[in-house]
């Protein structure tokens, strides 16, 4: 039986994820940097056709407890999922220490922020 009401997919599919090392790598060598309080984001654009990607890094050095690495990648999935609207493109967030800290509410407004100030450039 189907859940109405929500039209979205539940799940975050795997076309959406960045997974390999030379996908984040790419992204990290020849991507756009912004930064935060709580996360880093790089961005690398890509022909449209491609839509937007998502991979994260929550390193144990930065968030020590695996239920808050696990919060924080769980929230920025689910706020990715939701703003489909972004550029197309390779997104890598990176958390940083002080994400450890900051409770739900803090989280997706610093994310609402970092992928608001992402401009592409306008030669794809």
């Amino acid at each position: 039986m189907m859940a109405m009401g929500n039209p979205l997919p539940a799940s975050f599919e795997k076309s959406a994820r960045l997974r390999a090392a030379p996908e984040f790598q790419a992204v990290f060598q020849q991507g756009l940097k912004s930064s935060g309080v709580f996360f880093r984001v790089y961005f690398l654009a890509k022909p449209p056709a491609t839509g937007a990607r998502l991979g994260l890094a929550v390193p144990k050095k930065a968030v020590p407890l695996a239920h808050t690495r696990n919060r924080l990648k769980r929230l920025c999935r689910e706020y990715f999922r939701q703003h489909r609207s972004k550029p197309s493109g390779d997104y890598v967030l990176v958390a940083q220490s002080r994400a450890r800290t900051a409770d739900n509410r803090a989280v997706i407004d610093e994310l609402h922020r970092l992928f608001s100030a992402i401009n592409p450039p306008d030669n794809l």
